[in-house]
């Protein structure tokens, strides 16, 4: 379980330093920062992708196959707050081309700290309310095999 909780708080500290990195371009005029925002998207892409791979098949998979997700309360709520953050995250990145970032800089920044900040209180739910009850969950509850009866 620690190892599992390890990792995962290794995750969210790369998500954490992702959003860093790019919030701190927001400090700077758009001239300055533009030749950095498109590595700075990209990483904050990729250690998210990462982290949701590894939260499927650590925790959400084993879930489902236990027939857990109903029993663990506020589990769907925080299922459904990380898959309408990844679609606004993805709707976000469509609206917001190099182009339309240059034209707005100031709205865009704007809009992308108040998406940050939601991210971020999503990770911090995550690590101190869900991950340690769904992995006392799977740790203590029979395997899946045992429940197929029909």
């Amino acid at each position: 379980m620690q190892v599992t909780i390890n990792l995962l708080r290794a995750q969210h500290e790369d998500i954490a330093r992702a959003v860093g990195d790019l919030m701190a371009l927001f400090d700077m005029r758009y001239a300055e920062a533009a030749p950095m925002l498109g590595p700075a998207r990209t990483r904050i892409a990729q250690v998210i992708t990462k982290h949701l791979k590894t939260e499927d098949e650590l925790l959400l998979t084993p879930l489902r196959e236990r027939r857990l997700m109903a029993t663990i309360p506020g589990c769907e709520a925080i299922v459904v707050e990380t898959r309408e953050l990844r679609l606004t995250y993805s709707k976000h990145i469509g609206t917001w081309t190099g182009r339309a970032i240059g034209e707005r800089w100031n709205e865009y920044v704007g809009v992308t700290r108040a998406l940050n900040q939601r991210l971020m209180a999503l990770c911090d739910l995550k690590m101190k309310s869900f991950y340690p009850v769904v992995l006392r969950y799977i740790l203590f509850d029979p395997a899946p095999a045992s429940r197929m009866t029909a």
